[in-house]
């Protein structure tokens, strides 16, 4: 006869099986857990390193750690996308499509059913808070109910329950009325716009712990289970846009050259001596705008919406409501000019000509309650650039603290402000190098390259620590200071270039190869903080060339009859202009307008059915546009130097597959080596000229280049089997495949291994 099963022998034999069972397979699945299939996968980015540059500097031995890398495993050009701008060619290193399908495709995009673009990483959108309107009726009514509850509980007589009662109703208004004027009906919220599962996610879902610093296009942070991410370019100031950093300036006749990147100018009553003065703070949107907008959007558009928008404003300012929140920031000049005092938010520090400050931690008020319960900080630095004959203080944009509640910087949000507990305080703006004020002439190329320093310093800092803490089997950071070097100081290496000053070169025409150098010496320093059997990446999303000239694409395309205006704009538009005060393409005549261009060279058909006046019927007529605008700009030539500053104009269908024919754009001019798309094609413009010589301090670029002359770059210490077919968006099954874990299906790129 069988022993039952609950025998107390047959369970201890049940017990001892089990246990043997697991003390062979604990080891297995430990090992998976920690090494991801037998070890870990370090990913370095680095933004717009040149493939030719880094052979040219490998080959003359200044890169030795990229150059043992390279001996180990392997080196290539990285194909990039289409167009190989920033964001574009990220979004498809993070989920494996082309950018059709991530829908990233440029730094701008059309809003769908009007001309008016946004940004393509992502963008602002508004959501009610908990119950909106609702919050006050139903706030009176619990602090009510409680009290009622308090006072039948507490009060045994009638006239004390009828005290306790009418108090109860009190405070119940009281806090409803409360709640109204304290609380919004709706806060802003960030949207990203990258379709597809990310290369984290993927490995995530495996059981694999992967660690994302500062990758493009991940603001918000993204949810994902075992990981932490810290939010990389798409990360905006507190003001809410890309960046917008502040002059101080004494000298009344002050003026910004090039400014079509908003720097703001705050004019000083005079240059000695004590200066009160403000900090510019964030836009009140929950208490000003949004309460605009909603009275706004009651009324029929035209005159009567506009009318309405006026008539709230002017309600808001009589009440106090600030439509933005600054705060007092004194200067203190010393009595011999050899110093300045700067105070704000309970903070002093005081600066020579030349110093750069620390953070400054600064609170921006916006209400009692919100003060309380979600404080709004921020974070700047200021440089002193004179303090003779005339006052001029840099500031900083304003950057969300590390442990802001009010934007999703990291997942889990705490992650954010352990990394500052950490390592100190960092950038958290996700441009995250001042290029705007060199640009401008505003500062010059020492601010840049010492702004380059601190950045990086802090950024090495993080990876180190973040290395250093070895939990993870998967970890990418991207740096981005090469990129930014090169766009503002590639004028100082080339003497071709129009903006070629051979002073400046002897000073600052090796930056270039400072900042690769500066690469090699951060490949270097992983390379010790990683196993020996860990797998390393180094890549650059895309290359570079000098920018020499620029062709205006709406110049182009009003000058053959493609766009029509119903009259010549004037002057030069900024970012402040486009987003701020909605001045885009006011001028066109739509009825006449067959095709137009925005962003670094996208080009959109005036379509029936999708734009809002479209003119263009979908078929044959629509085939003739496309077809005429191809021909005419790929056999276009620049007067001045008989070259074509056109490479070839591709049709959607030519670069991208699944995409959405409503978003994404009809046609993509790309550009040849030296050529750039012009910034006011870029800007909704229309100027005079087709072609301008580039006489910015900006001086280089890939955002329009044809991705066949820009390559980045790839170097792995394992071997490759089609290295010479190697594109970015190959790298998301590549690492999958090194982690051994499945690659998802329907991907367009393809394993490297």
């Amino acid at each position: 006869m069988h022993e039952p099963l609950y025998h107390s022998r047959t369970i201890w034999r049940w017990l001892l099986f089990v246990g043997l069972l697991l003390a062979l397979c604990l080891p297995t699945l430990a090992s998976r857990t920690a090494t991801g299939g037998g070890h870990r996968v370090v990913i370095l980015g680095f933004d717009g390193v040149d493939a030719g540059l880094v052979e040219r500097w490998l080959g003359e031995g200044h890169l030795p750690n990229l150059s043992r890398l390279r001996d180990e495993g392997s080196f290539t050009p990285l194909g990039t996308t289409n167009p190989p701008q920033t964001p574009v060619s990220w979004s498809s290193f993070s989920t494996g499509l082309n950018p059709g399908r991530t829908e990233i495709f440029d730094f701008l995009k059309r809003t769908q059913d009007s001309y008016f673009p946004t940004f393509a990483l992502n963008e602002e959108g508004r959501r009610t808070l908990g119950l909106g309107k609702s919050n006050a009726l139903v706030a009176g009514l619990i602090v009510t109910l409680l009290g009622l509850a308090a006072t039948f509980l507490l009060a045994s007589r009638w006239r004390a329950r009828t005290i306790g009662t009418a108090i109860a109703m009190v405070f119940g208004v009281l806090a409803g009325l409360g709640i109204l004027h304290w609380i919004p009906l709706e806060v802003p919220v960030a949207i990203n716009n990258r379709q597809g599962i990310s290369l984290w996610e993927a490995a995530s879902r495996e059981g694999l712990r992967a660690r994302v610093i500062r990758v493009p296009t991940t603001f918000p942070a993204e949810v994902f289970e075992r990981g932490e991410m810290l939010s990389g370019l798409g990360v905006p100031d507190l003001r809410g846009r890309i960046g917008t950093p502040v002059m101080y300036v004494s000298d009344p006749a002050y003026a910004v050259r090039d400014n079509q990147f908003s720097i703001e100018v705050i004019r000083l009553p005079q240059n000695q001596g004590r200066i009160e003065t403000a900090l510019i703070g964030p836009y009140n949107k929950p208490f000003f705008d949004y309460v605009v907008q909603r009275e706004a959007e009651r009324h029929p558009p035209g005159e009567e919406q506009q009318r309405a928008r006026k008539e709230a404003e002017e309600e808001l300012r009589e009440a106090g409501v600030p439509k933005r929140i600054d705060i007092p920031l004194t200067l203190d000049v010393a009595s011999d000019r050899s110093a300045v005092t700067l105070s704000a938010s309970g903070q002093s520090v005081t600066l020579a000509e030349g110093e750069w400050s620390d953070w400054f931690v600064v609170r921006f008020p916006v209400n009692w309650l919100v003060n309380r319960l979600f404080p709004l900080r921020g974070m700047v630095r200021f440089k002193v650039i004179s303090l003779q004959p005339e006052l001029e203080i840099y500031q900083s944009p304003v950057n969300f603290h590390p442990d802001s509640a009010l934007v999703p910087l990291s997942y889990p949000a705490g992650y954010a402000a352990r990394l500052a507990r950490d390592v100190g305080l960092y950038k958290t703006i996700g441009w995250d190098i001042d290029t705007w004020t060199p640009a401008a002439g505003v500062t010059d190329e020492a601010f840049l390259l010492e702004d380059v320093d601190y950045t990086v310093e802090r950024e090495q800092a993080m990876m180190e620590h973040e290395l250093g803490r070895g939990d993870f089997e998967l970890y990418i950071q991207v740096f981005y200071f090469p990129d930014r070097v090169s766009h503002i100081l590639w004028r100082l290496f080339d003497p071709e270039h129009p903006m070629y000053d051979a002073e400046k070169a002897a000073r600052h025409g090796g930056a270039i190869l400072e900042s690769y150098r500066r690469m090699d010496e951060l490949v270097g320093r992983a390379r010790e903080l990683m196993r020996p059997e860990d797998t390393l990446l180094v890549l650059s999303d895309h290359g570079f060339t000098s920018w020499r000239r620029g062709i205006n694409y709406n110049a182009w395309l009003y000058q053959n009859g493609f766009l029509a205006l119903e009259y010549q704009p004037q002057g030069i538009k900024n970012l402040e202009d486009l987003f701020d005060h909605n001045e885009f393409f006011e001028y066109v005549d739509w009825s006449h307008t067959s095709a137009y261009a925005m962003g670094l060279g996208s080009i959109y058909i005036n379509l029936v059915g999708r734009e809002p006046q479209g003119s263009v019927e979908p078929g044959e007529p629509y085939e003739r546009v496309v077809q005429e605008i191809v021909r005419g700009l790929e056999s276009y030539v620049d007067s001045v130097t008989g070259q074509k500053p056109v490479h070839k104009v591709y049709r959607r269908e030519e670069m991208y597959s699944g995409y959405d024919p409503r978003v994404i754009p009809d046609l993509r001019a790309s550009n040849t080596l030296n050529y750039r798309v012009g910034w006011r094609t870029a800007l909704g413009e229309v100027p005079s000229e087709i072609m301008e010589e580039n006489l910015r301090l900006w001086s280089a670029d890939h955002c329009s280049v044809d991705p066949d002359l820009v390559p980045g770059i790839l170097f792995i210490n394992r071997s490759l089997t089609r290295p010479q077919e190697a594109n970015i968006v190959d790298i998301f099954p590549t690492v999958l495949d090194l982690l051994e874990v499945p690659v998802p299906e329907g991907l367009d790129g393809h394993s490297l291994l």
